[in-house]
């Protein structure tokens, strides 16, 4: 993956599926994962209640797709809505996926890149039309790797945010990984010092060896 490009991130299917329910009382449970490959695998839920116990909204994944995102219908009690899981999706099938979901009044933004062994998450959602309900929106990401620095509650590789109704948040984390197919420059620079190491003392264990072959009565 080219280094130092701006993504869309990963979470923004969240933020899409965020801006079709900002008129009522909203719930939602999103966890996700980054794999090592810097590929994105996880589930959204998000419900809401309705008068007449229809979902207010129709989810429809890009066809290409299909076989990696899934939408299933949720309700229990009172509330109904519906479940996305998607698996191993690319950072630009993650952006197709979003796009094709996105309305053009969002109020989120949320932008993901990678910057050597660094992936960094940052974003802004404003629930300002969520206040005064009793609306609850938790948001985890997980990654291999250090957490180096967030503003979340962090716990064994994940970091959880809890967006409160009626606020504008601005959830950020970096996470400190290399995919299995790339190497940052540190990795680079002790590879080459190892060899220049090991290269200057076979040519120094050879050049002592053709000296002492060299002298009088040697018999090596």
């Amino acid at each position: 993956m080219e280094g130092n490009r701006p993504r869309r991130t990963l979470l923004v299917l969240l933020i899409i599926l965020l801006s079709t329910m900002l008129s009522g009382c909203l719930h939602v449970r999103a966890a996700m994962t980054i794999s090592g490959e810097d590929k994105v695998s996880g589930e959204v839920l998000v419900a809401t209640e309705t008068p007449d116990g229809k979902v207010p909204f129709d989810l429809r994944p890009p066809p290409d797709l299909a076989d990696r995102v899934h939408v299933t219908p949720y309700k229990e009690g009172t509330r109904v809505g519906a479940n996305l899981s998607f698996n191993d999706l690319s950072y630009e099938e993650v952006e197709q996926l979003a796009t094709a979901m996105s309305p053009s009044d969002s109020r989120f933004s949320l932008k993901m890149h990678r910057s050597g062994s660094l992936v960094i998450f940052e974003g802004e959602a404003d629930l300002t039309p969520l206040a005064d309900t009793d609306s609850g929106i938790e948001v985890k990401l997980s990654a291999p790797g250090q957490i180096t620095t967030t503003n979340g509650e962090e716990s064994a590789g994940t970091v959880t945010w809890l967006l409160e109704p009626g606020e504008v948040t601005q959830p950020s984390a970096t996470f400190q990984f290399m995919t299995g197919t790339g190497m940052d420059w540190v990795g680079w620079a002790l590879l080459v010092c190892g060899v220049a190491v090991v290269t200057a003392g076979l040519i120094g264990g050879l050049a002592l060896r053709n000296h002492l072959r060299t002298r009088p009565g040697a018999k090596l």
